[in-house]
């Protein structure tokens, strides 16, 4: 019993229920989710071990530049709550969003040795596969947003999407090295993630994995005709099946009402908002109140329930200020850096480069970041090295 509820389980049960932040509990003045439950529990069992308390002193000392990085963006969201006096939804988005991921990910590098990490993804990757065959069974009951999209139990389909995503690399990367009895399981959940993926219709996210396929193909050095043909392919056939349906027609026509116009204008009111805000930002949590009040200067807005700015990099400088984004902007070349100097498994390098530049990518028109489950998808990519 004993082994079955070790820490080692017990992240691997957390990883699995990454979408259990959708349940939420109200605790009188408190309001808590499960999967902060779970992160808070695996983090209170590692704390109270003697062994990964010096393994986690050792590896920061390694680190002394995420430490600076992990502490500008601190600074920065702590001054930019307080400068936006929302401080109970700021300081609990700081907890969720950014503590209780960063603190789990120094879990996860503490506990597993390197040989063993691939384990913590491949764990995602099935959680990714359970979550597409539960959003194909809403597809299947034609449970659908009112533009035909899939969501699953998501809020929306592309969050559903980023969710998916990170499997599609990790599929790539199991499928080189399971054995050939296993790759039909492989191949099946692949294509059951790819079909939800797909019905989710989100351009963006499909444009992104392209792109950091393609880019991975690079680093691989080993960029051969025939994987070319194939992502050329797909993209042809993603386009084919899109000809006709009114998104692809709106995207193409330049449609005044396209999710491309709509974000568009969020992007000019996050710029108006930041002329005023550039310093410290307008605070975690406050970007639809603002989004509101800056109505005045456009005309209707095509979409009103915005939480956030629908961009990567807004969202961080609006949230953190400029302490905020440059921190994550030098977290992310030191990232790059460790990653590149790594020469153990370059296989599983292959695909957290993968990840991380699909998130970039899609950062572009989507906030990739802001949401429990992918905040903790994100941070566990500094456990690789």
């Amino acid at each position: 019993m004993k082994k079955i509820f070790n820490l080692e389980n017990l992240i691997y049960l957390t990883i699995l229920a990454l979408p259990s932040y959708l349940l939420r509990f109200n605790l009188g003045i408190f309001h808590v989710n499960l999967l902060d439950g779970l992160l808070i529990l695996c983090i209170f069992i590692w704390a109270i071990r003697r062994r990964e308390k010096s393994e986690c002193a050792l590896f920061l000392k390694r680190r002394k530049e995420f430490i600076c990085c992990v502490a500008v963006i601190f600074l920065g969201l702590v001054i930019s709550v307080l400068v936006g006096k929302n401080y109970s939804v700021g300081l609990g988005i700081i907890k969720s969003w950014y503590l209780l991921p960063i603190a789990f990910s120094l879990v996860v590098r503490t506990e597993f040795k390197y040989g063993r990490i691939e384990n913590v993804f491949l764990v995602y990757y099935i959680s990714a596969f359970v979550v597409s065959l539960i959003s194909l069974w809403y597809y299947f009951l034609g449970v659908l947003t009112f533009d035909f999209r899939l969501q699953g139990f998501f809020n929306s389909p592309n969050y559903l999407a980023m969710y998916l995503a990170p499997a599609i690399f990790i599929g790539y990367d199991l499928f080189s090295k399971v054995r050939a009895e296993k790759k039909l399981f492989v191949i099946g959940s692949g294509l059951s993630v790819f079909y939800a993926l797909y019905l989710t219709y989100s351009y963006a996210s499909w444009a992104a994995i392209l792109i950091a396929i393609a880019i991975v193909l690079v680093a691989e050095k080993e960029m051969k005709i025939g994987k070319a043909l194939i992502i050329i392919i797909i993209v042809s056939v993603l386009c084919f099946f899109q000809i006709g349906k009114d998104k692809f027609s709106y995207l193409a026509s330049g449609n005044s009402r396209s999710s491309l116009a709509s974000r568009i204008m969020i992007w000019h009111s996050a710029e108006n908002m930041l002329e005023s805000n550039w310093l410290w930002g307008i605070g975690a949590g406050n970007f639809q109140e603002t989004y509101l009040i800056y109505q005045k200067d456009f005309p209707p807005y095509l979409e009103w329930a915005v939480p956030h700015p629908h961009n990567l990099y807004l969202a961080w400088w609006l949230y953190g200020g400029i302490l905020g984004l440059a921190g994550f902007i030098m977290l992310i070349c030191f990232w790059f850096r460790g990653l590149f100097e790594l020469q153990k498994n370059p296989s599983l390098k292959l695909m957290g480069l993968g990840i991380m530049c699909y998130i970039l990518l899609h950062g572009l028109v989507d906030t990739t970041y802001f949401k429990n489950d992918l905040a903790v998808v994100f941070w566990l990519l500094f456990a690789l090295f």
